[in-house]
């Protein structure tokens, strides 16, 4: 017994391929609107005012005018198209506007839930690097504010420059000189002389103290400016300690390291004469009176009119209308001044003629 032969799917019907459409938006809109009613007639089948070579409304929709009121109501009467089994089935006329989008105009870019176009991760990293690219070139770049400000620290730090070592307001025109009592004046004055009309900034206050210095009752200088034009020279003498005896006459005022200041012919008020014979004595005798004087406190020295030496720690001092005082070295100051002030203080050491303090912790009085 033969085998009933099965029936033949009907072929599939082949999607309507839409022309490239060219012109106005206009245009191009009503030829795509043609388009899909076409294809929609082609799956229901032909309409009753169709003929078989193709009758006025397949014509007018292949040249993709507007269907008349013949095809409209034809496909109204048509009826809903059934789907055709197999895997061939028709496209949905709905479905086709979009792939003849993706033909015309390219992929297009994922959407999102919300319905906006998404950027891919690619496109979103690069406009992150363009912008932070952007961000660093402006903030290397100067601008006009910057520009003009350091014109303008430029024109000031120039004026500034030239008022301070060109401009004729800035110039030493007066020269003040302080703190001089024995020193010459007018051998200072010679030292600074040549500093009249020069720039006050470009005085070297360092040379000129060297060279105030070096004058004999000169301890120190203190050498300033005084704007706008003045130039201050403060100096501070050396003081005489004692008055030293001099083979020509008169007396030599030394310091306490022993520097003869000046010559002079009699001793100043309050200043000491050492009374030693550097010949036979030495330089050490000298230099232990001076030292001794030196050591001398205020209410001691007073009431002492010469000091004199025989040797480094054979000093002695005559007082004033009072006793000699055997002082000894330089040793024990203070202690040795405590106990001649209390001795002095004794009525009966008082009016001995030799007072010894050599040894301050066993003082002796001679009478």
């Amino acid at each position: 017994m033969a085998r009933p032969t099965p029936p033949r799917r009907p072929a599939a019907a082949q999607p309507p391929v839409e022309p490239k459409v060219t012109g106005s938006p206009q245009r191009r809109r009503a030829v795509r609107a043609a388009g899909h009613s076409s294809a929609g007639q082609g799956t229901t089948g032909k309409s009753p005012g169709a003929t078989a070579s193709g009758g006025p409304t397949a014509r007018t929709l292949a040249t993709g005018s507007p269907a008349g009121p013949s095809a409209r109501s034809a496909k109204s009467a048509a009826g809903t198209p059934a789907k055709t089994p197999g895997k061939g089935a028709a496209r949905s006329p709905g479905k086709a506007p979009a792939a003849s989008s993706r033909r015309a105009g390219g992929p297009s870019a994922p959407a999102s839930r919300t319905g906006r176009t998404t950027s891919r991760p690619g496109e979103r990293a690069g406009r992150v690097a363009d912008l932070a690219g952007a961000r660093r070139a402006r903030r290397w770049q100067p601008g006009r504010r910057a520009v003009g400000a350091l014109v303008a620290l430029a024109v000031v730090l120039v004026a500034g420059g030239w008022l301070l070592l060109a401009s004729p307001w800035l110039r030493v025109s007066e020269v003040r000189i302080t703190g001089v009592e024995r020193t010459d004046v007018a051998a200072v004055q010679a030292i600074v002389a040549g500093q009249e009309g020069v720039p006050l900034a470009r005085v070297g206050t360092r040379s000129l103290t060297s060279a105030v210095e070096e004058l004999p009752l000169v301890a120190s200088v203190d050498v300033s400016r005084s704007w706008p034009s003045t130039l201050v020279v403060a100096v501070t003498e050396r003081e005489a300690v004692a008055a030293v005896g001099s083979t020509s006459g008169g007396v030599d005022l030394v310091d306490g390291d022993g520097n003869v200041l000046v010559h002079e012919d009699t001793a100043p008020a309050g200043v000491p004469t050492l009374d030693v014979d550097v010949a036979s004595a030495g330089n050490e005798a000298l230099q232990a009176a001076i030292e001794v004087n030196a050591t001398l406190a205020a209410d001691v020295r007073s009431q002492v009119s010469s000091i004199a030496a025989t040797g480094p720690d054979a000093v002695t001092l005559q007082l004033v209308d009072g006793p000699v005082v055997v002082w000894g070295d330089a040793s024990r100051p203070e202690r040795k001044a405590e106990v001649l002030l209390r001795l002095l203080a004794d009525p009966t050491a008082a009016e001995a003629t030799t007072l010894d303090v050599s040894a301050p912790d066993a003082p002796a009085a001679t009478p």
